[in-house]
């Protein structure tokens, strides 16, 4: 499939259509560098906008439904924006829009003819379907000039993921999404939904590495993984575990402690992450990466034995910190290296770890 862009998707849209798109906008893809599993725990988190993301090119049409072209599927579908879910890459769209009615409590003013190109790899756990929903959402808000804020954006299709798709997820990667950009940092409260952006060094680069281990959240692993964390603070008596202390989770019993311990453990490593930021102590965030990966392993168990090996061996292989990124089961790890070493570390990996790739780096911008 030839590179995607804006002017390829919007060429792709008049081939598809048979006509010029009114329209096209860009939603990013997302790597959290540490903080996973505490969004919707009331926690803290830290993710970096990508330069990959989601392109759409769109139109209304007179006949009120959303017909949805994916170059990446190669496929085109059509249904009506109140439909049920149907089970296919549609879903993230319908669900999007029915979120953006909800709010507005008023139908669309007509349908949409969408466009989808996106270079964000699924099933990584870089946030492909945060950046469709995200993508639709400004392309809708666009077409209809609807006045909305980024952030109550990335709250509707975090919606649209928690009750049309069903996955219980947090709000970390539409945040991400709608209000991160290439570059910076964001440090997310997701109790007080206050946001910050932190410049990244130009000294070193954040690496992400799929491992060529898909993964797929509607499995119930990530679902379960919730409900541990929500009887772990009922049981306690706290209204979530960004309340909790160590000494309190002692209490706790079997997979229900160790659930907690983790989300205790990588908030507190939040916060020190930040601080050594801004520090410019990069030795020390790469130290507070390693820690968060075997918390996810050990203790949450979102990690796979491949995926462990791939941390090790960027840790043996000089990266100054390592760990698996997003939802886990799967998916893509972030390393921290040197400026200028992203190709040697990708490059020293393809014997032992050959299905791993190199899906993007980020570093602070110059200037």
């Amino acid at each position: 499939m030839a590179k995607i862009t804006a002017d390829i998707v919007a060429r792709a849209h008049a081939t598809a259509f048979g006509f010029e798109p009114i329209g096209g906008v860009f939603a990013p893809g997302r790597v959290n560098l540490i903080g996973d599993h505490t969004d919707y725990n009331d926690g803290f988190v830290f993710p970096v906008a990508l330069e990959i993301g989601t392109f759409i090119a769109y139109s209304r049409n007179t006949d009120g439904r959303i017909r949805a072209r994916s170059m990446n599927m190669e496929a085109q579908l059509e249904r009506d924006v109140m439909s049920p879910v149907f089970g296919d890459w549609l879903d993230y769209v319908i669900g999007a829009l029915q979120a953006l009615v909800g709010y507005t409590g008023a139908p669309l003013p007509s349908g949409l003819d969408l466009t989808i190109g996106s270079t964000v790899p699924t099933g990584a756990s870089v946030s492909s379907s945060a950046a469709l929903q995200v993508a639709t959402l400004r392309a809708a808000v666009e077409a209809f000039g609807i006045e909305i804020t980024p952030e109550k954006l990335a709250q509707l299709a975090q919606s649209s993921e928690n009750n049309y798709v069903g996955v219980n997820c947090g709000l970390m990667d539409q945040m991400a999404s709608s209000t991160g950009k290439p570059g910076w940092a964001l440090f997310f409260d997701t109790m007080t939904l206050e946001t910050t952006l932190d410049p990244l060094p130009t000294t070193h680069s954040f690496v992400t590495l799929h491992s060529g281990l898909s993964r797929q959240l509607t499995s119930g692993a990530y679902n379960e993984r919730r409900s541990q964390c929500e009887a772990a603070a009922a049981e306690l008596g706290v209204p979530s575990l960004r309340t909790a202390t160590l000494d309190q989770i002692g209490t706790l019993a079997g997979k229900t402690q160790a659930r907690a311990r983790h989300v205790v453990t990588e908030n507190a490593r939040v916060l020190q992450a930040r601080d050594a930021l801004k520090a410019r102590d990069m030795a020390q965030f790469g130290t507070l990466m390693t820690e968060s990966h075997w918390s996810l392993s050990q203790d949450f168990e979102t990690s796979t034995r491949e995926v462990d090996a791939l941390v090790d061996s960027c840790l043996s292989r000089g990266a100054l910190g390592a760990r698996i990124t997003g939802a886990g089961f799967g998916g893509c790890i972030v390393a921290l290296v040197p400026a200028g070493e992203e190709a040697r570390l990708a490059a020293s990996l393809r014997l032992a770890h050959p299905t791993a790739w190199l899906v993007a780096a980020s570093t602070g911008l110059a200037g």
